[in-house]
């Protein structure tokens, strides 16, 4: 099966200057677990829930802090025409849950998640 195949997955963006407390008012509004960063049309990291719990850990103020602080940058992608089996490697290998879906020109189109994708694979072994 290819990622094409697979629902899409809901892509949120915000800019690198866009404020923690923001990002997660946005990842609560839209019930996500996380959120690309773009700058212009590049994408140029990603933000998730883990992210934002270890800022807050780290005494980091959601007030004042910015995404591009906290964003793991230049994030892995996958592509639509990808295996699901090589995109759950390429997610185990790299410790991740959320890995943005790129078209062609490499701009964000989609995200795949690991719970979206065992979803999948456990439908399909039924």
């Amino acid at each position: 099966m290819k990622v094409s195949e697979l629902p899409p997955g809901r892509l949120l963006t915000v800019g690198p200057e866009a404020l923690l407390a923001e990002v997660a008012r946005e990842m609560r509004r839209h019930d996500s677990d996380s959120v690309v960063v773009m700058s212009g049309d590049r994408l140029v990291g990603i933000i998730t829930e883990r992210d934002l719990v270890r800022a807050i850990a780290d005494g980091l103020d959601p007030q004042q802090a910015a995404a591009a602080v906290v964003m793991t940058p230049e994030p892995a992608t996958v592509t639509l025409d990808e295996d699901v089996s090589v995109v759950a490697l390429k997610m185990m290998s790299r410790g991740v849950r959320h890995l943005p879906v790129v078209d062609d020109d490499g701009k964000p189109i989609g995200l795949v998640s690991a719970r979206n994708l065992m979803a999948v694979l456990d439908r399909a072994r039924s």
